[in-house]
């Protein structure tokens, strides 16, 4: 009877023992579930990083973009007016059809949003109004518009003029 509550006990204490090792190994289980849990974030974390530098690195090429084009044109002579840096989450969609346009062209658009007409136009960029009506005709075809107000809600829109003016 002796030795058989000492099996028993054994078995006991080996029952124990293996719920102890069960209880450890769900334990090594969840930790490694939370560190898996923590890499995930991690890497989303990363990704969101990455993507936030891919974001500057593209702003900061097209700033770069903007201020050779500009040292160009300043370069080259053209007037100050026609060098307005279009920016803003507001104009991405209409910055390339203005890129299509020429360095004329978009003088002529800013110029007419800002109210001028032909022969004003024309004595700024000191130019006959024939050219300036030429160049508009070229614009105006370029960006598929049919009138004046199309020019000018365009230029709002692609930020060559701030709203309000």
């Amino acid at each position: 009877m002796k030795n058989e509550q000492a099996r028993i006990a054994r078995a006991e204490a080996r029952a124990g023992q293996a719920e102890a090792r069960t209880e450890q190994a769900k334990t090594r289980a969840e930790a490694a579930e939370t560190r898996t849990e923590q890499a995930e974030t991690r890497t989303d974390l990363a990704k969101t990083r990455t993507e936030q530098a891919e974001s500057r690195t593209e702003q900061a090429e097209t700033a770069l973009q903007s201020l050779v084009q500009r040292e160009t044109l300043l370069r080259a002579g053209i007037p100050a007016r026609a060098l307005k840096v279009i920016s803003g989450p507001e104009t991405a969609d209409w910055q390339v059809p203005l890129q299509r346009l020429t360095i004329r062209q978009r003088e002529i658009l800013q110029l007419i949003a800002e109210g001028q007409n032909t022969k004003q136009i024309g004595g700024i960029l000191q130019v006959s109004p024939k050219t300036v009506e030429y160049h508009r005709m070229k614009l105006m075809a370029g960006l598929d518009l049919h009138d004046i107000p199309g020019l000018v809600r365009f230029a709002l829109r692609a930020g060559l003029i701030p709203p309000g003016s």
